[in-house]
């Protein structure tokens, strides 16, 4: 890239980064004068202020030239896929599938209802990894992919400071055990993303799992009752994570540098 080419660049992503920043701003300000209440409008809000974020993360990719990530790749498409298979048995497990199968966990609701928590956890889904492993992953990436152990670090501090973000949980009303496990289990699910962008070269691999994993995970607790969490589902549930933990923790240490390389092509 010229420098030419880059001051014009620049001069796009900056506006784009600050016009996007102060709207999403000022939605978290007024967003009750904006949106209004009920569950309607948090849902606009929710899709508004995804929106904003993706503007703003796409505007600082392009800005550290991390659009690469944005591409997804066609060459060996097949053989990536089946090397994040386990995440994606990870992100559909989320769902109470032997509660649901046995009739103890239902979903009574109806199907736009449902459509729509799907459109918001995609949002969800997009933003988050635009931000975590779009941003501030490679951010650590681009400094630190001179060896594996590099590599690794990289993925921990990220996937750290993803878990440790969900502390605001507890200001929102959320008790200190269920806010604990969610900042263990979004480190965990922030390291496994990491994979999978490294795996594939794409962040939309990442944004589709992630979304996956909300949807089956608040699919029947927001839209049906019953018991989510039996014996066995607990079981089935941590074999699961157990396993795929140990691959992609296994996967991690063994991640040659091309990997990460390939990511600032």
């Amino acid at each position: 890239m010229t420098r030419k080419e880059k001051k014009a660049k620049n001069c796009l992503c900056m506006p784009v980064f600050i016009v996007s920043g102060l709207l999403l701003l000022i939605c978290e300000l007024y967003r009750d004068h904006i949106f209004g209440s009920g569950y309607l409008s948090g849902t606009v809000y929710s899709l508004v202020s995804r929106a904003l974020g993706i503007t703003l993360c796409l505007s600082l990719i392009f800005y550290c030239e991390f659009s690469g990530i944005l591409r997804i790749h066609s060459n060996g498409f097949w053989k990536k896929i089946l090397s994040i298979l386990p995440c994606w048995i990870i992100a559909l497990n989320n769902f109470p599938i032997i509660p649901f199968a046995r009739g103890e966990a239902y979903i009574d609701s109806d199907i736009p209802p449902i459509l729509l928590f799907a459109l918001q956890c995609l949002f969800v889904g997009v933003f988050e990894e635009m931000a975590y492993r779009g941003c501030v992953f490679m951010l650590i990436l681009r400094s630190n992919k001179g060896s594996t152990a590099q590599i690794f670090r990289a993925v921990v501090v990220s996937s750290a400071l993803f878990g440790l973000v969900h502390i605001v949980n507890l200001f929102a009303g959320g008790g200190p055990v269920a806010t604990l496990l969610q900042v263990g289990y979004s480190f965990l699910i922030g390291a496994m993303c990491c994979f999978v962008l490294m795996r594939t070269g794409s962040i939309w691999h990442c944004a589709l799992i992630h979304a996956v994993y909300n949807f089956c995970g608040g699919v029947v607790a927001n839209y049906g009752g019953g018991s989510i969490w039996t014996l066995p589902e607990v079981i089935l549930t941590v074999v699961v994570s157990l396993i795929v933990a140990v691959y992609v923790t296994f996967a991690l240490l063994k991640t040659d540098k091309k990997y990460a390389d390939a990511l600032f092509y």
